[in-house]
């Protein structure tokens, strides 16, 4: 009988570690979490650089203020998939922007439209400024499917058909269906003077801290309970039945 009350004081220790190590655990996330966004604002609050089709290290520079001239292609445009406004469905535009000196075109996601709109022939509503422009954005790295468990492009080669709709800003697999080469990074367009006007571009960033704290919170709430309580149940079972 005395083997019981040890499996049990044995057990909630375990236990007891175990959630404390999760909370711990989701801690040092906050903290990784917060120093990422300290990053990324300070990046975001430098000098703009120049896009000029010359060679950039897109992972050291992400999340920079960025400005390129040139011509848009909208003949090149694509759409990433699954993006939401305000609760609506809809989709990004993906349209290359052929730079003014260079060879090179890089990637612009100029913003949000309804999903509703996303057919190539409605699109053409959308369809400008022609000619030169400037636009100024972030500068972010391509974003590749990181996992099988998420949803897949379908592939892309000889005999098969131009893939108009994506789910990553994936350069290197849209650079495969676009004539002419595309810098490996593409950039965020920033809101223009008129915010109800679509495409409804900027940037959508996630500077927030996000769940850390409150799950470990509740993480150290669950071994102090657990703790707790058996020390709670232990004192009644070892006082003396009354009567």
């Amino acid at each position: 009988m005395k083997l019981r009350p040890l499996l049990l004081t044995l057990f909630v220790a375990i236990a007891a570690s175990i959630m404390i190590g999760l909370g711990l655990w989701q801690l040092s996330r906050l903290q990784e979490r917060r120093a990422r966004n300290a990053e990324i604002v300070g990046r975001m609050n430098q000098p703009p650089i120049t896009v000029t089709g010359a060679p950039l290290d897109a992972t050291a520079l992400e999340y920079r203020r960025v400005a390129v001239t040139g011509t848009f292609d909208f003949s090149q445009e694509v759409i990433l998939r699954n993006k939401s406004k305000n609760e609506s469905p809809g989709v990004h535009l993906l349209t290359p922007l052929k730079i003014d000196g260079s060879e090179d075109a890089v990637l612009i996601d100029r913003g949000w439209i309804p999903y509703t709109a996303s057919d190539p022939q409605l699109r053409t509503a959308y369809a400008t400024p022609t000619g030169v422009v400037t636009v100024s954005g972030l500068l972010r790295a391509s974003q590749p499917r990181l996992s099988p468990l998420l949803p897949a492009d379908p592939a892309l080669g000889p005999g098969l058909p131009r893939l108009d709709s994506w789910f990553w800003t994936d350069v290197d697999q849209i650079q495969k269906q676009i004539p002419y080469p595309l810098l490996p990074f593409f950039v965020e367009q920033s809101a223009g003077p008129d915010p109800t006007a679509l495409p409804l571009a900027g940037s959508e960033i996630d500077l927030s801290n996000g769940p850390h704290l409150s799950y470990a919170i509740q993480w150290f709430s669950f071994a102090t309970i657990l703790v707790v309580g058996s020390i709670v149940l232990a004192r009644q079972r070892s006082q003396p039945p009354r009567g």
